[in-house]
C-alpha cells in the first residue's frame, strides 16, 4: 500500500474504539480492527484523535441522511472510502459507490459486497476517467472524507471540475486542515507514522471558486459540535469543550454546490 492508503487505518481504529463505547455505532470497524492482519502499534491510537475521527464520521452520516431524505432516487460517491463502513452505517437505499486505490479496494472486498445498488471502483480520485463507470442522476452527493490533504489544489479544482462535466447537481463536502495546521502537521501529525505528507489547506472556501461557474460554497462547519461534546465525560468533555472553543478553525468541513453549465 501506498503511505497515503496506510493512513485508513487511523480512522478506523478511531471508529472502532469510540463504537465499542456507544459513541458511535459501528460494528464492522470493530469486526475488521479483530481480524485485519495490520499492526496497529504503528500507527497513532491517541484517545483524542478516537473521539475526534468519530466526531467527524458521525458528521458525515449526518450529510448522507438528510441527502437520502431529501433525494431518495439520488447517488452518493465516496472518494477515498478505505475501510469505512458508512454504507452499513446509514443504510439507505440510494444508488451508491465508493472509490479508492486498487489495493484498497482489493482489501475493501474482503468486508464489504456489491449489489445491484452498492459498487465499488478501484482507482486514484484523479484522472476521473473513473466517473465513466458512474451514471448520471440528477442529484448526487459527494464526499472526500480524510482525502483533501493528500491532493493539491489545482488538484481539487480539476476534481469539481469534473464532477461538474460529469453531474447535472453536485453537493460536493470534504474535510480540510487549514494552512496553519498544515504547516503545524510537520511537526506532531498522525500520518506522520506512515510517512504520508499533507498537499492540500483551505482556509477560505472562496479559493476554490476563483473563474469558476455554476459553483458556490455552501457549507464551512465544526468538528467539534456542543451536541458530540456532552455525549462525553470527564477528561474527554473538557479537553473537547476546549478544542471547540480554541481550535476549530484548524480543521474543518466545507461544502459546494456544483451545477452543471
Amino acid at each position: 500500500m501506498t503511505n497515503e492508503s496506510l493512513t485508513l487505518f487511523i480512522p478506523l481504529y478511531g471508529k472502532a474504539l469510540m463504537s465499542r463505547e456507544d459513541f458511535l455505532s459501528d460494528a464492522m470497524a470493530e469486526k475488521i480492527v479483530g481480524i485485519v492482519d495490520f499492526d496497529f502499534s504503528v500507527v497513532d491510537q491517541s484517545r483524542k484523535l478516537a473521539i475526534y475521527m468519530a466526531m467527524r464520521a458521525a458528521l458525515f452520516d449526518g450529510y448522507v441522511r438528510d441527502f437520502a431524505a431529501r433525494h431518495s432516487d439520488g447517488l452518493i460517491l465516496q472518494l477515498g472510502v478505505e475501510l469505512d463502513s458508512r454504507v452499513k452505517r446509514v443504510d439507505c437505499p440510494n444508488l451508491w459507490y465508493d472509490l479508492d486505490f486498487p489495493d484498497v479496494i482489493e482489501l475493501r472486498r474482503t468486508y464489504f459486497a456489491e449489489s445491484d445498488h452498492y459498487h465499488l471502483i478501484g482507482a486514484p480520485a484523479l484522472p476521473a476517467d473513473w466517473l465513466a463507470e458512474v451514471p448520471v442522476r440528477e442529484h448526487v452527493l459527494v464526499l472526500a472524507e480524510g482525502l483533501s490533504m493528500y491532493l493539491s489544489k489545482e488538484d481539487m479544482r480539476h476534481l469539481m471540475a469534473s464532477l461538474q462535466s460529469h453531474f447535472p447537481h453536485v453537493i460536493f463536502i470534504f474535510d480540510a486542515y487549514s494552512k496553519s495546521a498544515a504547516r503545524l502537521s510537520a511537526l506532531k501529525n498522525p500520518i506522520n507514522a506512515v510517512k504520508a505528507r499533507i498537499d492540500f489547506a483551505l482556509d477560505d472556501p472562496a479559493e476554490l471558486l476563483t473563474g469558476t461557474q455554476g459553483m458556490r460554497a455552501v457549507l464551512d462547519a465544526d468538528i467539534i459540535t456542543p451536541e458530540a461534546t456532552l455525549r462525553l465525560r470527564g477528561i474527554d468533555r473538557m479537553r473537547f469543550r476546549f478544542m471547540g472553543r480554541f481550535g476549530k478553525r484548524f480543521y474543518r468541513i466545507f461544502g459546494y454546490e456544483i451545477i452543471q453549465q
